[in-house]
């Protein structure tokens, strides 16, 4: 099975060479199944690991007609599985200084979710995709929590691939933090930074910081957050070509950028689309997506120190396979 998506088959080719190790904790769920199967049939993973009951998984799997040793079951009930995600969890509380709750010592031990964040933060597997079962903040819980954030970033977010044509791009924060603070929209930065490279390593990226201003034509507290997001990434950054704050026309349209932002690297040319808010990046993906005729490929969860991305509750297999294929390159 050859997807005809170019993007899609450019992953696929790129996760043929890295041989990972996918999980897909939520096994009970027909989607998942058939998720794992296309991924299986495009030869894209070593192996892929899902968790469920096993009768239960079992039997969606003589369903989909799957019969591949690559497809390994983990019984979710199985009691030296709870102990060691327990253990687990509780070792990096105590790392912060916490103790569970009790109602975390019930709970999290039987999770599947907690389960592949410890699957995942052992190196038992390289990345994980889940969501389309659970709400967003439990996904997100079992990853800060499991996994933890990478390196000198403290503020997870949610971004998508935006493509049409030869035109590629990323939005952030659009599924995530609902009003960013400039620290926050800096860290924000900083991971769609490092998803544009990992996602696209032939592209120099260009971050714009959008505003409904662009250097101070207009004044207002939302603009002095966008410009001090600016300050503060470029300070920690400085091999980064960025600028801000840019209305979007300045950042995208090259005309446009060369009349209000003379001089500047970025400006007409941005490829890694900083939103100042969730309003803003929410609408913006879906308003490129239905009215501009972009795909848009995500949410891709980012800043956590391993690949544990979140998918809509609505997502298709197809959704699922795209994002597991992109939890791979992100590995």
């Amino acid at each position: 099975m050859a997807p005809s998506d170019p993007f899609v088959s450019s992953l696929v080719i790129r996760c043929k060479a890295k041989k990972a190790k996918l999980a897909l904790p939520e096994g009970e769920d027909p989607r998942v199944i058939q998720a794992a199967g296309q991924i299986l049939a495009l030869d894209a993973v070593e192996k892929i690991f899902v968790f469920g009951n096993l009768a239960r998984v079992q039997s969606l799997i003589a369903d989909a007609k799957i019969n591949d040793p690559r497809l390994v079951l983990v019984d979710t009930d199985e009691a030296g599985l709870r102990s060691e995600t327990l253990a687990h969890f509780e070792a990096r509380a105590r790392l912060k200084a916490k103790e569970l709750t009790a109602e975390e010592k019930t709970s999290i031990p039987s999770s599947v979710l907690s389960q592949a964040a410890y699957y995942l933060a052992e190196g038992k597997v390289d990345a994980v995709v889940a969501g389309c079962a659970h709400t967003t903040a439990d996904v997100i819980r079992a990853s800060l929590k499991g996994v933890g954030m990478k390196k000198g970033i403290k503020t997870l977010s949610g971004s998508f691939v935006m493509i049409r044509g030869e035109e590629k791009f990323i939005f952030s924060d659009c599924g995530v933090v609902a009003d960013p603070s400039s620290d926050q929209l800096a860290d924000i930065a900083a991971a769609t930074t490092d998803t544009f490279r990992q996602l696209f390593p032939d592209i120099v990226p260009k971050v714009a910081f959008l505003s409904f201003s662009t250097r101070g034509s207009a004044e207002h507290p939302h603009v002095q957050k966008v410009s001090d997001a600016y300050q503060t990434f470029q300070a920690r950054y400085p091999e980064v070509l960025a600028d801000g704050e840019l209305q979007f026309d300045a950042a995208y349209v090259p005309g446009v950028g060369q009349r209000k932002a003379p001089g500047s690297k970025v400006a007409g040319s941005a490829n890694c689309f900083i939103f100042p808010d969730l309003d803003a990046g929410n609408i913006g993906y879906k308003i490129a997506q239905r009215l501009g005729g972009f795909e848009a490929y995500g949410p891709i969860l980012q800043g956590s120190e391993k690949p544990y991305l979140d998918l809509s509750r609505g997502a298709s297999a197809k959704d699922i396979m795209v994002s597991g294929l992109l939890a791979i390159i992100r590995a």
